[in-house]
């Protein structure tokens, strides 16, 4: 019984790279509404370490999502007594997830202007939370 060769590298044939894909437009960032913002945070599957930096950067936001007042990294770190770099992975993870906005995008986060914002489907979700919630306490009492 024989087997075949192996194959390789050399044995591949030689194709031009494919042109990179033209890159989607960023997605125009509107602030939320400070108070379906956090129902959405709390029914997120973040870790509460986030959740907890979210929270803190809230109560900084008026009541349409605007933060007049940028607390900045060392601001929440002052507010929710994590360090510094717990804080700036948790502001990743929020811009990442688009329940921030960053101003200018890509910028540090101890210069950046922040705006909460609402990834697709997170106000349903958290909706839906909050209704099977409600339902349990009305058939508990």
């Amino acid at each position: 019984m024989t087997t075949a060769a192996r194959p390789t590298p050399a044995h591949m044939p030689h194709r031009r790279p494919a042109p990179a894909a033209a890159e989607a437009p960023p997605l125009e960032v509107r602030p939320a509404h400070r108070q379906p913002w956090e129902r959405a945070i709390l029914a997120s599957n973040l870790f509460g370490n986030h959740r907890f930096v979210a929270i803190a950067l809230s109560t900084h936001a008026d009541g349409r999502g605007h933060i007049a007042r940028q607390p900045r990294v060392i601001g929440l770190v002052h507010n929710t007594g994590l360090p510094a770099g717990q804080v700036r992975v948790a502001l990743a993870a929020l811009v990442d997830r688009g329940f921030l906005g960053m101003s200018p995008p890509g910028d540090d986060y101890a210069t950046a202007d922040l705006t909460l914002t609402l990834p697709p489907g997170a106000l349903a979700r958290a909706r839906r939370a909050h209704q099977t919630t409600t339902n349990r306490s009305s058939t508990d009492a």
